[in-house]
């Protein structure tokens, strides 16, 4: 045989849930922090690759110790981590990564950062336990915070093709072709100490709802760490290695294995091969890298995730979560904007983000969802996290435009109140653009008539809901404009119009069939051309509900459509129909003068059953030989081309827009709620159970001119909810257009994530933007975010062009002292004047100091 090293991995896998409720999940991982290292300490005179090593696998455990940490705790873990016997890896969490906002991204390494300036030991790996695939667009976050390495170890229950890069470590290259990482998949976690046990000592502490019973260790006298089967089937021309990496976790939630240290130790005393080592992350990638680097393969593509479809199963709060994290980044730029050069109260900013990052981490309920008194427990603190996100940043967000209001900051009062009818309008992009602005009752009472700063009337109507809604227009970028409620009716008339079931403004005609309530045309009125595909499902907008035990989709059916605005700015019909599975659903479509795109707002109103269904809605658009595009965290994929042999293509997660496109024309289609979509056809229709799934999974994607929204799913068995009940809203636009332009269709999906801003105020808030980009449509600013106690910024740049960019950064409000490139972490780097080069569909993030 070769002469094998085999590093052992020490680990206890972290479910924030599922064996038990939160809080004891807590407590066992804080007291293997502490048992880790008095067994580090106890075997630190042992011959090299025996001294124990414990590795928390993510950070929250950690983070969770320092927060209740005394002064001599900070000290021993401080100790522990410089000389080695406590291993720090990047991740906060075990994430859903692709259902990851790309500033989300950044955040969950922000702990481990923390303590590398602390302890000076780079936190150089990032660890992913459980869950198969990973976003493409984390590796040029990974590469810009100076993570290098990703060991994952997924589980291969309902995962398809993930196994295909067991063992194969490759250097994975980010969207932008520059940014790289090393990435290893060793194989499952759990793969060792659990059998080697029989897979039982960790087992009995799933449950135990007294903490005192569980034991501080597991120790048995005994650890089987002979390998020597495993290597045998190594042993093949066709693996180049002489190492073999394994978990070594009793299991999910678990105390440690106290016996490793010995059992080692005696199997090298005896043996000179295989040679055993207990290693940290970090220690096993550097010996990758150092020993094979060069002969690598290199990789570009999206590993797409396989455990997302379990966002579908509690919609309602996806929806929150996807909703918060938009929020939170205009919260972060309104601070920066209104108060340029002051600090951010960054510790509820990164609050609010970790209570985002826990609701986007993969643990949701019990292990058995059928148990009571767990599956209750956890899956009521699991939704906490989700609404005290969405309190959070509903807070911040209200704070951050406190500068700009005034006393009648929630409404309008009387006549004589402080804002006197006036609105200001805040747009958080780096362009100028307009949008729908909607009024509440209380803020338009002086009038349904809308004045611009010049006293130019723009067009407003009063909605049936009692709202007063008006179009702003070119509000400057990263700037304000300011509006005035007037008594009396608003002048302009003439606009869209609603004849039956037909809609149009200026720019588009809608036509929805009474008969199934699709919609069957989307009709460009410049080029006639119709981009709804009536053989493909009926059209647009067609909801479907499929049994989990086939493929037998079914429409709804009884419809009835209802006017609902008639203009002259806003058009409205709303379908409502009977469908299986759920108590109602109503389909509204809304057209605004002035605007090329069209608005939907689906409402399902789902029945809680327990038997394996899910919901779609189907776009079927009429763009022969389309491609299909999808917008994820710091990266535009293209479906199939883009795709790693090893990922899923029976559903993808999208961030906020997907385009359909050829050479001559398609559409841009956004989903501002749900983040699961199918490309082509339905084909997301996998449940399973632990031995397997219902059907073979797809290992390639045709290419197709329909995209389908899957908004809800109770597939899992284990995990997730059984049962949601409804009512939920999915909303969607779609923007017809020419060739496909990236810039475009990037700006318009984030015009529709974060659109523009109003509130009562009595003048323009801004009087001069803060920031200009010039040079290039393709480059926009993602976040401004200040940094605490000081008069400094962090301000990123992300390109969806498909080459670098120059830009040039301009100051209207003044100049700033230093503008500094940040090459790793949000450390200032080389000086920037005026120039910059962005990389094609890359990332830059520079730090700004007045």
């Amino acid at each position: 045989m070769r002469e094998w090293t085999v590093y052992i991995y020490p680990h206890s896998h972290v479910d924030i849930g599922y064996t038990n409720t939160q809080a004891n999940v807590e407590i066992l991982h804080k007291r293997n922090i502490d048992e880790g290292i008095k067994l580090g300490e106890a075997t630190k005179n042992y011959p090299e690759g025996a001294r124990y090593r414990w590795n928390p696998e993510i950070t929250w455990p950690l983070e969770r110790y320092w927060q209740s940490a005394t002064p001599r705790q900070k000290e021993v873990v401080v100790k522990a981590i410089k000389d080695g016997s406590l291993c720090i890896d990047a991740s906060y969490l075990n994430l859903n990564t692709s259902s990851c906002s790309g500033e989300e991204l950044f955040q969950i390494l922000r702990f481990s950062r923390e303590m590398q300036k602390l302890t000076g030991i780079p936190a150089s790996t990032y660890q992913q336990m459980d869950i198969p695939g990973m976003s493409w667009g984390l590796v040029p976050v990974m590469a810009q915070q100076g993570v290098r390495y990703i060991m994952a170890w997924p589980n291969g229950c309902r995962a398809g093709n993930e196994h295909m890069v067991d063992e194969k470590p490759f250097w994975w290259v980010g969207p932008d072709g520059k940014s790289k990482v090393l990435y290893f998949q060793p194989g499952s976690y759990g793969n060792s100490g659990s059998m080697s046990k029989g897979g039982q000592t960790g087992r009995p502490w799933f449950g135990q709802r007294d903490m005192d019973k569980v034991p501080a260790v597991i120790k048995t006298d005994s650890a089987n760490v002979n390998f020597v089967a495993e290597l045998n089937k190594r042993e093949r021309a066709d693996n180049p290695y002489n190492f073999y990496v394994v978990s070594w976790c009793l299991w999910d939630n678990c105390p440690l294995d106290a016996d490793i240290p010995d059992a080692v130790r005696k199997w090298n005393e005896q043996y000179a091969f295989p040679h055993l080592v207990i290693a940290g992350g970090t220690e096993i990638m550097e010996m990758i890298e150092k020993n094979y680097g060069d002969k690598l393969p290199t990789v570009k593509g999206d590993f797409t995730e396989y455990w997302t479809d379990g966002l579908g199963t509690a919609a309602g709060l996806t929806a929150i979560n996807r909703n918060a994290k938009e929020r939170l980044v205009q919260a972060e730029t309104l601070w920066t904007m209104l108060r340029p050069g002051k600090g951010a109260p960054r510790t509820e900013f990164d609050e609010a983000w970790r209570y985002i990052a826990l609701g986007s981490e993969h643990t949701w309920c019990a292990e058995n969802p059928t148990e009571p008194f767990f599956q209750d427990a956890i899956w009521k603190v699991k939704q906490s996290y989700f609404h005290t996100a969405d309190d959070r940043t509903q807070t911040l967000f209200e704070e951050a435009l406190a500068p700009a209001t005034d006393r009648s900051t929630g409404a309008l009062g009387p006549a004589e109140g402080p804002s006197e009818g006036g609105i200001a309008v805040i747009n958080t992009q780096s362009w100028a653009h307009g949008g729908l602005i909607t009024l509440s009752w209380a803020e338009s009472q002086r009038g349904d008539r809308v004045t611009d700063s010049l006293g130019k009337d723009v067009m407003s109507q009063r909605l049936s809901t009692g709202e007063l809604v008006f179009l702003a227009s070119d509000v400057p970028a990263l700037g304000s404009a300011h509006y005035q409620v007037m008594a009396g009716k608003c002048p302009l008339t003439e606009g869209g119009r609603l004849v039956g079931t037909k809609m149009t403004n200026q720019l588009l005609e809608v036509n929805i069939d009474p008969v199934s309530g699709n919609i069957i045309q989307l009709q460009n009125k410049e080029t006639g051309k119709n981009f709804a595909d009536v053989i493909k499902d009926g059209g647009i907008n067609a909801f479907r509900w499929m049994p989990g035990d086939s493929d037998n989709a079914r429409a709804d059916s009884a419809v009835e459509i209802v006017a609902v605005e008639r203009g002259p700015l806003v058009v409205e019909l709303k379908v409502i129909s009977k469908a299986a599975g759920c108590r109602s659903v109503s389909r509204s479509v809304r057209l605004i003068q002035g605007l090329p795109w069209v608005e939907i707002s689906d409402v399902v109103d789902k029945l809680p059953l327990s038997a394996k269904d899910g919901i779609h809605f189907g776009f079927g658009f009429d763009i022969p030989k389309a491609t299909t595009r999808v917008d994820i965290p710091w990266g535009v994929m293209e479906v199939e081309k883009d795709q790693l042999p090893g990922g899923n293509r029976n559903w993808l997660t999208m961030q906020r827009w997907a385009d359909l496109s050829n050479e001559k024309e398609g559409v841009t289609w956004c989903s501002l709620d749900a983040p699961l979509m199918e490309s082509g056809t339905m084909t997301a229709n996998q449940s399973g159970t632990w031995s397997g799934e219902r059907k073979p999974w797809l290992k390639k994607l045709e290419p197709g001119s329909a995209v389908y929204s899957w908004v809800m799913n109770n597939h899992w068995f284990t995990n997730f909810p059984l049962t949601q009940d409804g009512p939920v809203t999915f909303r969607y636009r779609i923007l017809p257009h020419g060739v496909y332009d990236a810039a475009a269709a990037n700006r318009f999906g984030l015009e529709q994530a974060q659109p523009l801003v109003s509130f009562a105020a009595k003048n323009n808030p801004i009087s001069k933007p803060l920031l200009a980009i010039e040079g290039s449509r393709a480059v926009t600013a993602s976040i401004l975010k200040s940094i605490t106690g000081g008069n400094s910024m962090i301000l990123r740049l992300r390109s969806v062009s498909d080459k670098d960019e120059t830009i040039r950064l301009a100051w209207p409000a003044g100049n700033p002292s230093s503008v500094n490139l940040c090459e790793t972490e949000e450390i200032a780097g080389a000086k920037i004047k005026d120039e910059l080069s962005v990389p094609s569909n890359g990332m830059v993030t520079l730090k700004i100091v007045w």
